[in-house]
């Protein structure tokens, strides 16, 4: 459970949105103008749709209760829109093999995230998925534009980033669920938020299915 942990928190904010700014400041110092407003529209635009579809259940109750799809997860679209980007900058200029096999390592870890995010209970496979899709897709409008754009060498400031990432804590910015959860509220005006509980009163609290037994006795018993 603990290598999950760690893999799960590669796609938390304190590393894919400093990862983000590496490759947007790093598109800027190339000169690479538009491809610069492109990777920002892709990846701000991947994380308002998944940040929109967890206000509207949290808020509305608006999901999908046979796929216990309740928002797409934030960290697998994160890491799915970003690591195969990074990776890709890293190798610009190497070969076209090179560039794929960078592209497909950066997904797979994507892939990898998500899995974790379910391993740990925090989202359902629905959810992991789809943000994954949803941050793949943001990738790939990028990169669609990115191969077609002049030369955008590497700078050195995105490679100190990528080595940060590796010394920061594991964990997002405090209070940014609650953030979410403050917004929903306010915009709903409702005083309690949807939980997935609300989908099964007659079954009892819900309990991610992979989380450890301790974990699932603690919830059970109150």
């Amino acid at each position: 459970m603990l290598w999950w942990s760690h893999l799960s928190a590669l796609g938390g904010l304190n590393v894919t949105a400093l990862l983000a700014v590496g490759v947007a400041a790093w598109l800027v110092g190339a000169r690479c103008w538009r491809l610069a407003l492109v990777w920002c529209g892709v990846f701000g635009g991947a994380l308002l749709v998944a940040a929109a579809s967890q206000v509207a259940f949290i808020g509305w109750g608006i999901g999908i209760r046979s796929l216990s799809f309740t928002g797409f997860s934030g960290h697998a679209a994160r890491a799915a829109a970003v690591f195969p980007v990074a990776l890709f900058l890293l190798v610009e200029r190497g070969s076209p093999r090179l560039r794929r096999g960078s592209v497909a390592a950066g997904s797979l870890l994507a892939v990898a995230v998500a899995l974790a995010r379910v391993q740990v209970g925090a989202h359902s496979a629905s959810e992991a998925l789809s943000g994954c899709v949803l941050g793949l897709g943001a990738a790939a409008l990028f990169l669609a534009r990115a191969r077609a754009a002049q030369d955008c060498s590497p700078q050195p400031l995105l490679l100190g980033l990528l080595a940060a990432t590796i010394l920061l804590p594991r964990a997002d910015p405090a209070y940014s669920h609650q953030w979410l959860t403050a917004a929903a509220l306010k915009l709903s005006g409702r005083d309690r938020v949807y939980l997935r509980n609300d989908w099964q009163p007659a079954q009892g609290p819900y309990v991610p299915p992979c989380a450890p037994a301790r974990v699932r006795f603690s919830i059970l018993c109150t």
